[in-house]
């Protein structure tokens, strides 16, 4: 997957300005699944418009740059469902807390146990953050037209996955909590 699809599936739900899609990186839906900069976005906006993927309704603000409101084209939608119907492939877990688990026995367990429980709370505050965004689809789903749907069923993914992170380091804790404790 690359920042391209990201931004295109995006502007498929609906218009939104180089701001909000920035936006929903940082907060919303892409802070789950895709990190990307400001920059990047803009740059990818940028490219994305200029290729005809994307074209831009520019709303004039008083004292400021035209706001720019994008919206996918025809050539877009196109893009996007050619990437949407080739096989997906599983992501390699790339995580710092993996490979520092593989040197942990050089330093006190103490360092270890501290970088857990911090990455605990980490996700389980993330777990509230994407409770927090499927609470409107999770109310609704009787209701929920089927792009609605889909979000739903991807955030419960989201939650599945910062869940499951929070009951790792508790293993891991426990773990070695028993191994450093006093033998009798």
């Amino acid at each position: 997957m690359a920042l391209k699809q990201t931004i295109l599936a995006f502007l498929s739900r609906q218009s939104l300005s180089g701001y909000e899609v920035a936006k929903e990186f940082a907060e919303g839906f892409g802070s789950c699944f895709w990190k990307a900069s400001q920059q990047q976005i803009y740059a990818e906006l940028a490219k994305l418009e200029k290729q005809g993927s994307l074209t831009y309704e520019a709303i004039p603000q008083a004292g400021r740059l035209d706001k720019k409101i994008y919206s996918i084209t025809e050539q877009g939608l196109k893009e996007l469902t050619d990437w949407l119907v080739l096989p997906s492939e599983p992501t390699a877990i790339r995580e710092d807390l993996g490979v520092m688990g593989l040197a942990a026995h050089l330093v006190p367990h103490e360092v270890m146990m501290r970088e857990i429980e911090r990455r605990r709370q980490l996700h389980a505050n993330m777990v509230l953050h994407v409770k927090k965004m499927d609470d409107h689809f999770a109310r609704n789903l009787e209701s929920l037209e089927l792009k609605d749907l889909y979000m739903h069923l991807i955030i419960r993914r989201a939650i599945r996955y910062q869940e499951d992170w929070v009951g790792w380091c508790d293993e891991v804790l426990e773990a070695i909590a028993q191994e450093v404790k006093p033998k009798d």
